[in-house]
């Protein structure tokens, strides 16, 4: 049968090349295409009677002795004389620029029905995700307005299409290769947007669904994540519809049998790209708590699918074309840039919950809660204990990625945050900024906003209190959210819906973020330590290439305020202490003199780690924060971060100056390998108001 079946198409094949020799110098029409078919069907049909009756060849040969001029063949094919004489008239021929000119014109129509279209797709589907009555409202009168124009534009169209006749141009063999020029491109241009969507398709349902089953979305999540996406959604939609619009058009020109095999052959390939999604996500969700690495399985598994369409391009779509390839280098160089890009933008952009099956599994580790209060009007927290000693540790510099390229450190990041609690059970957790890393191809992330809820979620499961202030990392200028969008979240996740996160809702009206004071006090009132928690801000705007910011006046004026108030209340100079994460320029001061011997600085313990040229990474520019303290006489401790290979502790004027031990495993290049530096930092303070601080290091951790 198959043998059949090849030698048939062999002769269909050998009819249409007669048939194409005796049309040569006919003028292109849609009629002229016609005959073609209709005189190749009879040819087959003739070779089909007779077959059997002698050899292959020679019924072969008897039929073209039958067809070998134009209108033999057309009689033939029932044809008469005054028909094939329309079909052979050389008068009223477009040429190409003709063609150009008429197809671009109804081409415009063809867009801008096409957008109209989408964008009553896109309202519908707005109002099904973001469903109220003025929503609804809205909507109804918008679509409104855009049936009208659609309905406006048809008819212009179709009076277009009466008044050019495009239906029925004839052209010369110019204007033949232009239309088949533009019919192979759109055949390429739906093939691939149509691999395009289903890839798109496919990354929706399984983000979605995955984080559905994971707990991190409700339905009402879903639609809103879907709702942000929409614009993208549109995007693809329109170059499908329009390209599919517009091949079927141009088909229109050609042969039927050409449109019916192409259909054919579309329904195969869109079901198996159908079907190679569904199992690359049926098997994907199976692995969900078995696998870490679920969204780098699903990037190979597009690797994979468009190496499918790549293979497809070369080969199968041969069929269907007149020419396969036609490579303009210039195009494709600038359509594969701004592919990678946008791929690359949403790839980083994404909320990535691949943490969740880890931090869910998490356990609440907190031994002897005390009691939190919150003043609305000052947006100061405060922690009662009964314990004589009150324990804080402050981490710093965590820098989670949130992508599926740094899942792994992340992974790593969290377990070693997991293993200082448990080592040394704080009775509050400080978190001295950098603890996202929205920093593009660093980090294969630009989304600040997951990796944060992440984090949030991995302490609330710890059920340890936490305070937060900002690094200069965690609000990038590409972040995903802003600086306001950021503070709106922490906000959000903080102590009425965590009962952990001690994140003020009310701030102070100066420079920065995350402003706050928190009082440690015993059961009996007595104040035990004030932690002051400032923004070291991050970049000076408009500035240089990492130019650093620093702690302004008027952030260094509401920490004297405070502590003014403080001991004026508590009737002595209270015992307080500063977390930020930018160090001050006595930071570097002290190691300087440190450096040389000179008495005035007292060392501790650790060491200045970092290789580059400025060891000690502070703001070129002043801040009177120090002078401040010394001349207060409240702070004598100060905590920083920023510089990951620094964990050095010593006391300068009276104050102890302490880098934090840095828990980052992605930002730092090679970092990840690296030891000695890697660990927290465990303050403990009694009813006194003095203190005690401890290095401690993961390495030295059973």
């Amino acid at each position: 049968m198959r043998g059949y079946q090849s030698e048939e198409s062999h002769i269909r094949k050998v009819f249409q090349s007669m048939v194409e020799l005796l049309f040569q110098d006919i003028p292109f029409s849609r009629k002229a295409e016609e005959a073609k078919e209709r005189i190749c069907d009879k040819l087959q049909g003739l070779w089909e009677k007779e077959e059997g009756e002698k050899s292959p060849l020679e019924t072969v040969e008897r039929i073209l002795e039958k067809a070998n001029q134009l209108e033999k063949a057309g009689i033939l094919a029932g044809y008469s004389k005054e028909e094939l004489a329309q079909l052979t008239a050389k008068e009223d021929l477009k040429d190409e620029k003709k063609l150009r000119k008429i197809f671009h014109e109804y081409k415009r129509y063809i867009l801008s029905e096409t957008f109209l279209i989408v964008c009553l797709v896109f309202l519908a589907a707005g109002c099904i995700c973001n469903f109220s009555f003025p929503v609804l409202a809205v909507d109804l009168c918008l679509g409104t307005l855009f049936g009208g124009l659609l309905f406006f534009l048809e008819k212009k169209r179709k009076k277009y299409r009466e008044k050019s006749k495009i239906r029925n141009l004839r052209c010369d063999k110019e204007g033949e290769a232009y239309l088949q020029l533009l019919y192979d491109r759109y055949v390429k241009r739906e093939t691939n947007m149509i691999f395009l969507c289903l890839a798109l398709a496919a990354n929706g349902i399984f983000s979605n669904v995955f984080s559905y089953l994971s707990f991190a979305y409700t339905f009402r999540d879903i639609f809103q994540q879907i709702s942000s996406q929409l614009i993208v959604m549109g995007i693809f939609l329109f170059c499908v519809l329009k390209n599919i619009w517009m091949r079927r058009f141009l088909a229109s020109y050609f042969s039927s049998r050409r449109r019916k095999e192409l259909k054919e052959h579309r329904k195969k390939f869109v079901l198996f790209d159908v079907c190679y999604w569904s199992a690359v996500i049926l098997v994907l969700l199976l692995l969900r708590n078995r696998v870490h690495s679920l969204f780098q399985i699903f990037l190979l598994s597009v690797l994979g699918n468009m190496v499918i369409l790549i293979l497809y391009n070369l080969t199968l779509r041969s069929r269907f074309v007149f020419e396969n390839i036609r490579v303009n280098v210039r195009r494709c160089t600038a359509i594969s840039l701004a592919a990678i890009l946008v791929v690359s933008y949403g790839l980083m952009s994404r909320d990535v919950w691949l943490l969740q099956p880890y931090i869910s599994a998490v356990s609440n580790i907190q031994k002897e809660p005390d009691t939190i209060s919150y003043k609305e009007e000052t947006g100061v927290y405060t922690i009662t204990t009964e314990k004589e000693q009150f324990k804080i540790l402050q981490l710093t510099d965590i820098h989670l990625g949130g992508s599926t390229i740094s899942l792994a450190k992340d992974y790593k990041a969290l377990k070693a945050v997991k293993k200082l609690l448990l080592a040394t059970e704080p009775d509050l957790v400080i978190v001295t900024g950098d603890l996202v890393f929205p920093m593009g191809v660093m980090s294969f992330s630009l989304n600040n906003r997951a990796p944060i809820m992440q984090f949030a979620s991995f302490m609330r499961n710890i059920g340890i209190p936490w305070a937060f202030t900002y690094g200069n990392h965690d609000t990038e200028e590409m972040s995903v959210i802003t600086d306001e969008q950021f503070d709106d979240l922490m906000k959000a996740l903080s102590y009425r819906s965590s009962k952990n996160l001690l994140y003020p809702y009310i701030q102070p009206d100066i420079y920065g973020r995350s402003n706050q004071l928190i009082e440690i006090r015993g059961e009996d009132g007595s104040l035990m330590q004030a932690l002051f928690l400032l923004d070291s801000n991050d970049y000076i705007p408009g500035g240089e290439l990492n130019e650093y910011d620093y702690i302004h006046e008027d952030q260094v004026a509401w920490y004297e305020k405070q502590v003014r108030r403080l001991s004026e209340q508590e009737g002595y100079t209270i015992p307080s202490m500063l977390f930020f994460h930018i160090p001050l320029q006595e930071y570097k001061e002290a190691y300087e003199l440190y450096e040389k011997g000179d008495p005035r600085v007292t060392y501790y313990y650790g060491e200045i780690g970092e290789a580059m040229i400025d060891k000690i990474c502070c703001s070129q520019y002043p801040s009177s924060l120090f002078d401040t303290a010394e001349r207060l006489g409240s702070t004598k401790a100060m905590f920083c971060g920023h510089d990951h290979y620094n964990n050095l502790s010593v006391e300068y004027r009276g104050i102890r100056l302490t880098y934090g031990y840095s828990i980052d495993y992605l930002a730092m290049p090679g970092i990840e390998e690296d030891t000695k530096q890697r660990g927290a930092t465990l303050i403990t303070v009694d009813r006194k108001g003095d203190f005690t601080i401890e290095p401690y290091r993961l390495i030295d951790l059973p």
